[in-house]
């Protein structure tokens, strides 16, 4: 169901959910009380007033907890996404600082395989796949940076941080991978739907019907807000808030052409 909302912007989805939480809780139950002259009893409304009550304090909360939870799981695949592009720049330089003729063809398959992750593996990350154009460029560059000779002291230097960040880099990779896969559990879901199912109900329990729809509508719409922002940050890579590759495409204009002198 949310992957469904993740096709829609999030505008589209607090409109959505703003029509359809007004109309269940005070269109549809303002017709019925007025085409069959529904009056309900004084003390059934009052009771009826404490338990909605209730149930917004229970509902917010619920909300507010699920809203943390899903923002905690946003902001740390963001900082996978920065960490990769941060030791994209660190093998950048250590292969630089190797300078020989099979380094200066790794920069570019280094390069290659940041095009390969924006352009063809971060589409694929919302159903949690990855690219093989971008697994090869990764095994390629494992396998020959595990088989530099090095010469001279400054070379062995260059090595220990290539090695470094070549294990860094399939660490960093698995770990966003894990990451696409990474929800809101599901019976928090269940537990929201319950406690907004009897928020409903109580509400169109109260009375008299200019109080509920003021009181019971103004109450949909903080709920729909909230629901709104959950929905969005709860698709990691997925939605219009998507965590984006910048820090990858901003590490591969910092490292640049091969040609430009970097």
């Amino acid at each position: 169901m949310l992957a469904w909302f993740h096709n829609f912007n999030n505008l589209q989805i607090g409109a959505m959910l703003l029509f359809t939480g007004l109309s269940v809780t005070t269109v549809f139950p303002l017709l019925v009380r007025r085409r069959f002259k529904i009056v309900l009893d004084e003390q059934l409304a009052k009771g009826a007033e404490e338990s909605f009550k209730l149930f917004i304090s229970l509902s917010l909360l619920l909300l507010a907890f699920c809203m943390v939870r899903a923002q905690g799981d946003y902001r740390g695949a963001e900082d996978i996404v920065a960490r990769e592009g941060t030791v994209m720049l660190k093998m950048d330089r250590a292969y630089a600082s190797f300078a020989t003729e099979d380094t200066d063809a790794l920069r570019l398959v280094l390069r290659t395989y940041a095009e390969h992750l924006i352009k063809d593996e971060w589409p694929m990350l919302s159903q949690g796949e990855r690219a093989d154009t971008a697994t090869e460029d990764l095994r390629v560059l494992s396998t020959i940076s595990k088989q530099l000779e090095p010469q001279t002291a400054e070379q062995q230097v260059a090595r220990s941080e290539i090695i470094q960040s070549v294990n860094q880099l399939n660490d960093l990779r698995e770990a966003r991978v894990s990451a696409s896969f990474v929800k809101l559990p599901i019976f928090y879901w269940y537990a929201i739907c319950t406690a907004l199912f009897f928020l409903t109900v109580f509400g169109w329990l109260q009375s008299p019907l200019s109080k509920m729809i003021t009181y019971v509508g103004g109450v949909t719409c903080g709920v729909c807000l909230m629901l709104t922002v959950l929905i969005s940050t709860s698709g990691i890579f997925a939605g219009q808030h998507a965590v984006s590759a910048d820090p990858i495409r901003n590490a591969l204009i910092q490292m640049g052409p091969l040609g430009s002198g970097s």
